[in-house]
C-alpha cells in the first residue's frame, strides 16, 4: 500500500519537494514480490511437488526485502508446508529479485527444480517476479548461536564470562534456560537467560534472570559494554532518575556482551501505541507522565559526564545518506537524484546552525528502548552508544514518536490523508511534552533538534525502497515534509495554526525552568500527575491532547 501527501494549496512546491516526492510510490515490480499469496501462487506453478499436489502451501510469508550493493533487492520467505512424508514443517527460502533494466530481455520459462523442494542445491527461478529463490543458507556470522541457544554450552559461557566481573568471581549456575528474544540472521540475536543457583548460605543476589546479545562485530558488542560500564560508575547507577543494566560480562571470542535484566513488561512505544487506541485524556495524562520521566533520564545521561565512544556528527551522518541514495540509483536508475537537491539544501541549513557541544549519546534513542516498571523508566540497547550532540537523541526520539504513531493507523486509516495529517498533529504535541521539559533541564537547540529529524525522515524515506515491507505506507516521506514546514524548506500547510504555535512557544519559554526541575522531581518520586497542571506548566501548548 501506497499513500501519497499533500501540500499547502495555492502555493508553488519547491523542485526538491517535487523530486523527493518521486519516493512516495513503490512501483508494481517491487511490490509484487512482498505479496506472499502472489509468490505462494507462482511457488504452485513452478515448483512439482506443490504443483502435482504431493505437498500442500499452506501459507507465505515476507517481512522485508533489502536493497544489497549489488543493485538486487533479498529477503526471506518462511514456507509452512503440509508434507505427507514429513507432516507439518517450514521452510525457509532467501528470496534475490533483480530490477528489470538488469534482467535478461528474452525472460526464460520458469525453471523446475531438479532436486526436492529445500534440499542442498535446491533453487527456483520465477521469472515473471525476477525472483530467484534457494534454501535460506545457515547462519555463519554469528557463530556463537549454536553455543548460546544450548542450555549446557550457554551455562559454562556465562558461567566463565560472569566470573571476570566484581561480586560474581565465584558464581556457579545450576540451570540455565535459555529463551530467544530477537534475531536477525547474520547481524545480531537477544536472549534471555533464566538461572537457577544451588543452595546456598546465604542470598547471594544473583540475578535469577540475564540478556545476552551477539553481534557480527566485535566493535558493536565491546562499545556497548565498555559504555555500559562507563555509566555504571556515575550516580546513574543509583536508578534513581533511570535504571540502566548492569553489565556483567564481554565475551570476545563469542562477541557476546551479557547483561542484568531492566525491570518492566511494558515499553514507552507500548504505552504510546495504547494511549492512541484509548483515544482518552486519562490515556494521554499517564502517557505524557512517562514522556516527563523519559526527558529527565535523557538529560541526566546526557549530562553524566561520561566520555566514550567515536564522535558522531551530522555531516557524516548526511555522507551515509549519500550512499544509500547511490545504492538505490543504481538498482532504479529512473531515481537518480530525486533526493540530492532536498539533502543539498538540508546540508547547507546544517552548516549554517552550529551543532552543539558532545555528551554521552544513546545513538539510537526512540521509545521502544524505554522500559516501564511501575512509576519508574529504565533505558535499553546501548550498542550505540557514542558522543554527539544532545540533538541527536532528542531528534531521533521524536522521529521514532511520529513513526510509531503513524504506523499504528490500521490499513484503512493509512489511506486517508486528513487521518494521517491529524495523527501526525497528536504525535506532535505527545513529543513537545517530552521537548519542553528537556530543553528546561539540559541545554538544548530545537533547530539543530528539527535537522536531526530531516535526517530521520530523509533516512526512513530512502529505507521506504531499500527496506521495502508489504502494505506499508509513505509514512518517512508525511514526516519528511511536516518537518520540512518546521524548519521552513516549505511554507506552511496551515498558516494559523503555525502562527499559533508560535504564540504557544513564547508562553512556554516563559515558564521559570524551576517549576519544570520540580515536576519532573515529584514524577520522577512517585507522584500523581494532572492534566490540567500539565497543560497549565506547558503554556498550552497541548491543545489535542485531551
Amino acid at each position: 500500500m501506497n499513500v501519497t501527501t499533500t501540500t499547502p494549496q495555492d502555493q508553488p512546491e519547491p523542485a526538491a519537494v517535487a523530486s523527493i516526492r518521486r519516493l512516495g510510490v513503490l512501483p508494481a515490480w517491487l511490490l509484487a514480490p512482498l505479496q506472499a499469496e502472489v509468490v505462494a501462487e507462482a511457488l504452485r506453478q513452478a515448483v512439482p511437488e506443490l504443483a502435482d499436489g504431493h505437498i500442500a502451501l499452506k501459507a507465505c510469508k515476507i517481512k522485508r526485502m533489502l536493497l544489497k550493493d549489488d543493485a538486487r533487492w533479498v529477503g526471506t520467505y518462511t514456507l509452512k508446508l503440509d508434507d505427507p512424508a514429513s507432516g507439518k514443517r517450514e521452510l525457509s527460502l532467501r528470496g534475490t529479485l533483480t530490477p528489470p533494466h538488469l534482467r535478461s530481455a528474452t525472460p526464460a520459462a520458469p525453471a523446475a527444480p531438479q532436486v526436492a523442494l529445500g534440499a542442498e542445491g535446491w533453487h527456483c527461478t520465477l521469472p515473471a517476479l525476477g525472483l530467484v529463490l534457494v534454501p535460506e543458507p545457515p547462519e555463519h556470522e554469528l557463530a556463537a548461536m549454536p553455543q548460546l541457544t544450548d542450555p549446557d554450552a550457554s551455562r559454562a559461557m556465562l558461567e566463565q564470562g560472569m566470573r571476570t566481573t566484581p561480586g560474581y568471581h565465584d558464581i556457579t549456575i545450576e540451570v540455565c534456560t535459555p529463551e530467544v528474544l530477537s534475531y536477525k540472521p547474520g547481524s545480531r540475536c537477544t536472549l534471555r537467560y533464566h538461572l537457577r543457583y544451588p543452595p546456598a548460605p546465604a542470598d547471594r543476589g544473583w540475578p535469577s534472570t540475564v540478556i545476552a546479545k551477539t553481534y557480527r562485530k566485535d566493535s558493536k558488542g565491546r562499545n556497548a559494554y565498555e559504555g555500559m560500564n562507563a555509566l555504571w560508575n556515575t550516580p546513574l547507577a543509583r536508578g534513581e532518575v533511570v535504571a540502566l543494566a548492569e553489565p556483567l560480562a564481554y565475551i570476545p571470542e563469542h562477541k557476546v556482551l551479557v547483561q542484568g535484566p531492566v525491570a518492566g513488561t511494558q515499553s514507552l512505544e507500548d504505552l504510546l501505541k495504547a494511549a492512541l487506541t484509548a483515544d482518552t485524556a486519562a490515556a494521554y495524562a499517564e502517557l505524557s507522565g512517562y514522556m516527563i520521566r523519559t526527558a529527565a533520564g535523557l538529560a541526566a545521561l546526557h549530562s553524566s559526564g561520561v566520555c566514550h565512544g567515536e564522535l558522531v556528527t551530522l555531516d557524516e551522518r548526511w555522507a551515509e545518506l549519500h550512499d544509500l541514495s547511490a545504492r538505490l540509483y543504481a538498482a532504479v536508475p529512473d531515481l537518480t537524484g530525486a533526493a540530492d537537491t532536498l539533502q543539498a539544501q538540508l546540508e547547507a541549513l546544517a552548516a549554517a546552525t552550529p551543532a552543539g557541544a558532545p555528551v554521552p549519546t544513546h545513538g539510537t534513542f526512540n521509545p521502544e528502548q524505554v522500559m516501564i516498571d511501575g512509576p519508574h523508566i529504565g533505558f535499553i540497547d546501548f550498542d550505540d552508544f557514542c558522543m554527539a550532540e544532545p540533538a541527536l537523541d532528542v531528534g531521533l526520539f521524536l522521529a521514532a514518536i511520529n513513526d510509531t504513531g503513524l504506523n499504528a493507523l490500521d490499513d484503512q486509516q493509512a489511506r486517508d490523508p486528513a487521518t494521517r495529517r491529524a495523527r501526525l498533529a497528536r504525535l506532535a504535541a505527545i513529543g513537545e511534552v517530552f521537548l519542553a521539559f528537556y530543553e528546561k533541564l539540559a541545554p538544548l537547540d530545537r533547530k539543530r533538534v528539527a535537522l536531526w529529524q530531516a535526517w530521520s525522515c530523509l533516512r526512513d524515506t530512502l529505507h521506504f525502497w531499500i527496506k521495502a515491507k508489504p502494505a506499508e505506507p509513505d509514512n518517512g516521506l508525511l514526516m519528511l515534509l511536516d518537518t520540512l514546514q518546521t524548519i521552513g524548506v516549505i511554507p506552511p500547510a496551515d498558516p494559523a495554526a503555525a502562527t499559533a504555535t508560535v504564540q504557544q512557544a513564547r508562553r512556554r519559554l516563559a515558564i521559570p525552568a524551576a517549576r519544570y526541575a520540580a515536576y519532573a522531581s515529584a514524577l520522577l518520586a512517585g507522584a500523581g500527575v494532572s492534566l490540567n497542571d500539565l497543560a497549565e506548566l506547558l503554556g498550552e501548548v497541548l491543545p489535542l491532547i485531551g
